[in-house]
């Protein structure tokens, strides 16, 4: 599989640079660095941590189409697979998935589909490319419309890489919030490349994305920080046909890299948006 597939119709443009001055950001004062703190907690839960007792898969050995996850705990997976991974726990429960090299092409939907669980974890493992792909029949999948979908919160860490090819619609969507924590992640999408419907977090990730839509997007708008973009460390480059970054509530860049070449706006907010110097080049 190859590393990177071309997305026919992104189109590449440059806007007029958005940007504030430090002083701006310096106005934003303490209390806007409170409500991103309370906005996305970073708990033990998201850290990289080594698996105990992993229920563990070799793709290259499993003989049916799906691979059906119903329980919470640690799941190792390694291997290729032409069909889906799929998460269905219950409410409360937690699955860490510990991606070791897998390859996932899906002919029909979402090569990862999180149907139910409190929160999903992926960890890149350390050294292991891994690449997940769909195809433009989504037939019976018509509101999980990502390459990798959750209705869960997602937290993705670890040193690992992964290539994201989303040939229907977004690359990477959850209803809830998405934490990019760690590793190397290219995503490649017709829609939007990352969508966190109620938030998106990134630190310490490198990211790069070219979407036909907008790069980064949030959603949702309302209480307890509904809609926040935040990037604390990290590298970003942004092709976008739209938006390079989409905010439904507020933006928050800072001790960051990002190069946003977009058609529309480099970053558009529907609430305000905090830009430390030096985070978003011209």
């Amino acid at each position: 599989m190859k590393r990177r597939r071309g997305i026919a119709g992104v189109l590449l443009s440059l806007c007029t640079v958005f940007s504030l001055t430090a002083c701006a950001v310096e106005e934003a004062g303490e209390q806007r660095e409170e409500i991103s703190q309370e906005v996305f907690q970073i708990t033990g839960q998201d850290e990289e941590t080594e698996p105990e007792n992993p229920l563990t898969i070799d793709l290259d050995a499993w003989e049916e189409e799906s691979v059906l996850l119903t329980e919470g705990g640690d799941v190792w997976l390694s291997g290729s697979l032409e069909g889906q991974i799929v998460v269905d726990a219950d409410e409360d429960e937690l699955v860490h998935l510990y991606l070791a090299g897998v390859g996932i092409s899906s002919g029909r939907g979402p090569a990862i589909l999180v149907e139910e669980a409190s929160k999903v974890i992926v960890t890149l493992v350390s050294g292991t490319e891994n690449v997940l792909s769909d195809s433009p029949d989504y037939t019976d999948y018509e509101k999980r419309q990502a390459c990798f979908y959750s209705v869960s919160d997602l937290t993705i860490n670890g040193d690992g890489s992964l290539w994201v090819f989303g040939y229907h619609e977004d690359g990477i969507r959850s209803k809830d919030r998405i934490k990019l924590l760690g590793g190397s992640i290219e995503v490649q999408a017709k829609g939007d490349g990352i969508r966190g419907s109620d938030g998106i977090l990134i630190r310490s990730a490198a990211l790069e994305i070219q979407s036909e839509q907008n790069g980064l997007r949030t959603a949702n708008q309302g209480a307890e920080g509904k809609g926040v973009v935040e990037v604390r460390g990290g590298t970003l480059s942004l092709i976008a046909g739209k938006n390079g970054i989409y905010a439904a509530s507020d933006l928050f860049l800072r001790d960051c890299v990002c190069s946003i070449n977009s058609v529309e706006e480099k970053v558009r907010t529907e609430g305000t948006a905090y830009i430390a110097e030096g985070c978003l080049s011209q």
